[in-house]
């Protein structure tokens, strides 16, 4: 009895080591996005687990949600926004930084407004459904200034991109900035259209994985299996995209046809794709982020102006 007590104590103990040492246990925030296919097939079909890393992901309302507990040591990573990458840079002294990514919006975030507002420009004076401060906060400022307008033109109404889409296909209000599968569903709906999407700013809204500096130097090993993990996902998702939509679609809680319209409206990347994003410090990606900083700073959406390197590490992705 007492061998087989200590052998059962023995495996509970191997059992929560790496969580209570955290060697191969990663906490992720996220928000239910397409962009983050790789990371739910990985998820789902064991491609963490086969690196022997268990990984808790758990949910946020937005992306700009899960920033405070990495900062905080409550969480290992975030998968969130250039844009709250840089709002977060520029606000406070802060060591996070992106270590690759995820996808880029070319379609999947946009405008949607009522049948009778034609373009931008007929924005004025209406009632538009935005997440104050967030990406599509920063998309609707650039297709406001397309047209020559200014936010004190328009009535904003702050909500989550979820809210603000269902919001408006309720009718209440007449425009929303919003994303996948809300936007698919504001065409289909026979009353709304989109006026202005990532399509018409590219580059505007790219996700990354960002994470504390310190941790990342704790546990390099650990993100760089994370990493391999998700690019398994996306080569899953390439190769086999009519077996990895109804996986995704239920992580997004959408119809896999929805589904199969975001993927038309995101790029998703790889590892190999990173290393073209990233560069020498310079790749497209990077610049991305500089012109997004360049946006907050030139309308005093930020304290100061983060220097670009101080935002991102690419020693995983090299």
């Amino acid at each position: 009895m007492k061998r087989v007590w200590m052998m059962s104590a023995l495996a509970a103990l191997l059992a929560f080591m790496p969580a209570a040492f955290g060697a191969d246990r990663l906490r992720v925030g996220h928000d239910l996005w397409i962009g983050f296919a790789g990371v739910f097939l990985a998820q789902e079909l064991g491609y963490f687990t086969d690196r022997g890393l268990e990984v808790d992901l758990r949910g946020f309302p937005g992306p700009g949600d899960s920033i405070p507990p990495v900062l905080a040591g409550h969480l290992d990573a975030t998968l969130t926004t250039l844009h709250n990458l840089a709002l977060i840079g520029g606000t406070e002294e802060t060591s996070i930084a992106a270590i690759y990514f995820l996808d880029a919006s070319n379609g999947a975030d946009a405008i949607v407004a009522r049948s009778d507002i034609a373009s931008v420009s007929d924005l004025r004076g209406r009632d538009v459904a935005v997440t104050l401060n967030e990406a599509n906060h920063m998309l609707l400022i650039l297709a406001l200034e397309s047209a020559g307008l200014r936010q004190q033109d328009v009535n904003l109404v702050n909500m989550s991109a979820d809210d603000a889409g269902a919001a408006f296909l309720a009718g209440r209000v007449d425009a929303a900035v919003t994303w996948e599968p809300w936007v698919s569903r504001a065409r289909s709906g026979g009353d709304g259209d989109v006026i202005f999407s990532t399509r018409d700013a590219p580059d505007t809204i790219i996700n990354t994985i960002s994470v504390r500096r310190d941790n990342l130097e704790q546990k390099p090993e650990v993100f760089a299996r994370f990493l391999e993990g998700i690019d398994q996902g996306v080569h899953y998702l390439r190769a086999d995209p009519e077996a990895a939509i109804p996986v995704i679609a239920r992580w997004l809680e959408a119809d896999p046809e929805d589904v199969r319209g975001m993927l038309a409206d995101d790029v998703i990347y790889g590892l190999n794709d990173n290393r073209s994003l990233f560069g020498a410090g310079d790749g497209p990606a990077v610049q991305a982020l500089d012109n997004v900083i360049g946006f907050l700073d030139d309308r005093d959406l930020i304290q100061k102006r983060p220097e670009t390197g101080t935002l991102i590490d690419d020693r995983l992705v090299r």
